[in-house]
């Protein structure tokens, strides 16, 4: 069970990191099409659909992590290998990055400046998930005690409810009790509690979890259908300032955890097949954080060159960046990775 189960995770992590380029490649698009025009409806309804990516990786961060709950557990060696396998590789990237963005003079940099940035993962949109995730691995006491303790239905409902409520609401929460509003809420780990402990839940339970998205395949696939089709048409409304409903956060998150749901299953009913088995697959998933860290910096170097011939269809961008960027990012981070690999083993 164990080789399939790394096998259908790691399809589905690979996935989520496709859909996380994809975000980023059709980021350009959706901002700058005519929002009256088809190819906005088009392009932002893809975006819309493929925006559970990071909940995604929250979800599957929490399954990993519990799949193994009954094992001896030492918090000093689970810390000290988030530190290597996340932390350190954040640094380098975070360096490089900041100090390209200051030769482009997107910053300007100073000493508070920067370490402001590094602990807040403010500098580049894509390192709140590195925020985020860092501050759900560091309660990882508390989370262990309530899988032990607590009933993963009332677990998840309780933070389901907290999630709804905090991703919105913790700002004004925080004003009424300090007089201080915070602006980093997306970076805090309570707007993506619900997805972490949902992923708790099925991995301290995993062959149970597998079998039920196995038996509700179709029926994920036909709400998630209807959901993100919702999803998406409520997207539309607001980005063409037709129409905010303030449930449409909460209808995301239903969209997003049916999306994860249906995906599991997609990568679960292909069981032990020859893609899954791939030594490509096992890794790309490898890189995968690599590929998350530093693609949008591919990306920025592609439309550099871009501004530099003149190119301003912002179909031809696309399709420019998406055969270049996505690639190249994928190619440079395993060729890296199978590098750091090969010097360790000599």
């Amino acid at each position: 069970m164990e080789s399939r189960k790394k096998n259908e995770l790691s399809a589905a992590s690979v996935f989520l990191m496709l859909l996380v380029i994809f975000i980023h490649l059709s980021a350009e698009c959706v901002n700058g099409y005519l929002k009256e025009s088809a190819a906005f409806a088009l392009m932002a309804s893809l975006n819309r659909l493929a925006s559970f990516a990071v909940q995604g990786f929250i979800f599957l961060s929490g399954l990993k992590l519990f799949l193994k709950r009954n094992e001896p557990f030492s918090y000093k060696t689970f810390a000290l290998s988030r530190l290597r396998r996340v932390i350190l590789p954040y640094l380098v990237a975070f360096c490089v990055f900041y100090a390209v963005y200051a030769s482009l003079s997107r910053i300007s940099p100073s000493v508070p400046h920067f370490f402001g940035e590094l602990f807040t993962a403010g500098l580049a949109t894509h390192f709140y998930f590195i925020a985020v995730i860092v501050q759900f691995y560091l309660l990882m006491p508390l989370w262990r005690l309530l899988g032990r303790r607590a009933s993963p239905l009332l677990l998840c409902f309780v933070s389901f409810t907290l999630t709804s409520v905090l991703a919105l609401h913790l700002p004004e929460l925080v004003q009424l009790v300090s007089g201080k509003w915070i602006d980093f809420n997306s970076r805090l780990f309570t707007s993506y509690l619900f997805y972490f402990v949902c992923g708790m839940a099925a991995g301290s339970r995993y062959d149970e979890f597998l079998a039920f998205l196995k038996r509700r395949r179709i029926g994920l696939g036909v709400l998630w259908g209807l959901s993100a089709a919702a999803d998406c048409a409520l997207f539309i409304l607001i980005r063409r300032d037709f129409y905010y409903p303030v449930w449409a956060d909460e209808w995301h998150i239903l969209t997003s955890a049916l999306a994860i749901l249906f995906l599991i299953s997609l990568c679960a009913a292909a069981g032990n097949g020859r893609l899954l088995r791939s030594p490509l697959l096992s890794r790309t998933d490898g890189a995968s954080y690599l590929v998350y860290l530093w693609h949008p910096l591919i990306i920025l170097c592609v439309d550099l060159r871009l501004n530099n011939l003149g190119v301003v269809s912002l179909t031809l961008r696309f399709l420019i960046r998406a055969a270049v960027a996505l690639p190249l990012s994928i190619a440079l981070c395993v060729g890296w990775q199978a590098l750091v690999k090969r010097i360790r083993k000599s």
